[in-house]
């Protein structure tokens, strides 16, 4: 869940000022909840670091010096801030948008696509498209050549902590190559490709038709602690760098100008609607009334007769 986590003066000091009242931080603390920090807060921040990793979704604004709030960004994949110099111009979209034509480049593919989110902290995805494996072949869009090329993008150089994946699909639309214990190893096996010097936890979600989760499922989303991307049609969107279908891919992040200013909706919202389904599901695994035959999941590459909870920390 977003939320701001900032220190009492630094509060005071922003929304008593007629002038950065105004700014888009003034206006984010008046619209999204905040949770005001005393020294003895921040003390137990410095000391702990590790707990942003509670709201993982969370804008810090700690008072310590840029030079600490940027060690802790990159440690943990959190956007946190120096209180000295609050800049949040990178969570305010620029409205980027990328049109594709079926079996024509565009730029880099996905690499060119995500450049504008790419910067960002991160410790979790969510990809979700009902009909991602739908094909092998490469181009009409083949899921695991797109999720490899999405994670090359996305996934951080470093990090103290592990980072979360989890892609749902529709386990009925799946290629006749394919079965859902072989999407779950190849899935795994793709991510260890990577080598990254933290641990990666993987988890594999295919629903069916007919259930109410499905049905939350219908946008083809890749959704990030900070970011979302949105797309008309695949998240298998392309062969190398040519494009699989005519379609508009538009990555934003958390929020824009009108939506700070109240004249539209944030991007956040929409990526609540995925997390809160994910977690809403999550939460039924607990019914003593759920049907678990109703899905397929398995972690890290290994097929569970059973789900006790999703583990992906964006659900938090």
């Amino acid at each position: 869940m977003f939320k701001v986590y900032i220190s009492e003066s630094s509060f005071q000091g922003i929304t008593g000022s007629t002038t950065t009242a105004q700014s888009y931080l003034g206006k984010l603390l008046k619209q999204q909840p905040v949770q005001l920090l005393k020294e003895a807060d921040t003390k137990r921040y410095k000391e702990h670091p590790e707990n942003v990793l509670k709201n993982p979704s969370a804008l810090y604004i700690f008072d310590i010096p840029e030079t600490e709030a940027l060690a802790i960004q990159r440690k943990y994949g959190v956007m946190c801030l120096s209180s000295a110099a609050p800049d949040i111009t990178p969570l305010i979209d620029i409205n980027d948008e990328h049109t594709t034509d079926k079996e024509k480049p565009l730029g880099r593919g996905w690499d060119t696509v995500l450049d504008s989110v790419e910067p960002l902290p991160s410790n979790a995805l969510i990809l979700t498209d009902r009909y991602l494996f739908k094909t092998t072949n490469a181009k009409y869009g083949n899921g695991f050549d797109n999720i490899r090329s999405i994670l090359t993008e996305l996934l951080p150089s470093k990090l103290e902590t592990k980072y979360h994946i989890a892609v749902i699909f529709d386990r009925g639309e799946i290629d006749p190559l394919y079965n859902f214990n072989s999407i779950a190893k190849r899935l795994n096996d793709l991510v260890l490709e990577f080598k990254k010097p933290y641990e990666i936890v993987t988890e594999v979600l295919g629903l069916s038709d007919g259930k109410d989760i499905y049905y939350k499922f219908h946008n083809r989303r890749i959704v990030s602690n900070y970011f979302v991307v949105k797309m008309d049609y695949s998240l298998a969107a392309f062969n190398k760098t040519e494009g699989t279908s005519e379609q508009t891919i538009i990555p934003q992040v958390l929020f824009t100008e009108d939506s700070i200013n109240k004249r539209s909706s944030a991007p956040l919202k929409s990526m609540q609607q995925i997390t809160k389904a994910l977690k809403s599901f999550s939460d039924s695994l607990k019914s003593p009334s759920m049907n678990h035959n109703s899905y397929s999941y398995a972690i890290n590459g290994q097929r569970k007769d059973q789900c006790l909870t999703i583990t992906n920390r964006l659900i938090k």
